[in-house]
């Protein structure tokens, strides 16, 4: 399905059209929840329902300026949205453990924090010096956007973005070899 035609839709007011491929498209974003995330169906409806909504005023406020990325821009607006929604769910949930005077000790979980800390402290110590240099940015800067590290590292956003993106996916590969042991 050719995505493209959407933003075309949408600009061109073809509510028809617009229905017919929001039609074929929210199965795909559902299934994408589902799979990708393990979300219920309830979640994952309203994760993509929203991702819909969110695409839809950034065509028509024209902040959309690849409408071939539409479907990534849609599949990373439903992860962060359930992402999202789970973290207020977490928060609110250990609110309410936190009223509780009969809570258990957090030694396992500290233990499984510090070893998890362990492997991603071996895995950073992996990367190339770039590599090392460039996520050392992000996390000393995590609200950071993609404009602000290719203005520090004095190179293209969308190279700043796939940097990025390697580097998250270095660090999972090591991740995932390390903690099978």
């Amino acid at each position: 399905m050719e995505y493209s035609e959407l933003v075309d839709a949408i600009k061109q007011n073809d509510r028809s059209k617009a229905d017919k491929l929001l039609r074929r498209l929210m199965p795909r974003l559902l299934a994408f929840l589902r799979i990708h995330l393990n979300a219920n169906q309830q979640d994952a409806e309203d994760c993509a329902q929203q991702a819909l909504l969110t695409s839809l005023e950034a065509i028509r406020d024209e902040k959309i300026r690849n409408k071939d990325r539409l479907f990534s821009f849609l599949l990373t607006c439903c992860k962060n949205n359930y992402l999202n929604m789970m973290n207020r769910r977490n928060v609110h949930i250990h609110g309410d453990i936190s009223h509780n005077n009969n809570s258990k000790p957090r030694q396992l979980s500290s233990l499984m924090n510090k070893e998890r800390r362990t492997l991603l402290e071996h895995c950073l110590e992996q990367l190339s010096r770039g590599y090392k240099t460039f996520i050392d940015y992000w996390f000393k800067y995590p609200d950071s956007d993609a404009r602000a590290a290719a203005s520090h590292f004095n190179i293209s956003v969308n190279n700043a973005w796939t940097r990025k993106h390697r580097v998250i996916n270095k660090l999972n590969d090591c991740y995932k070899k390390k903690s099978e042991y």
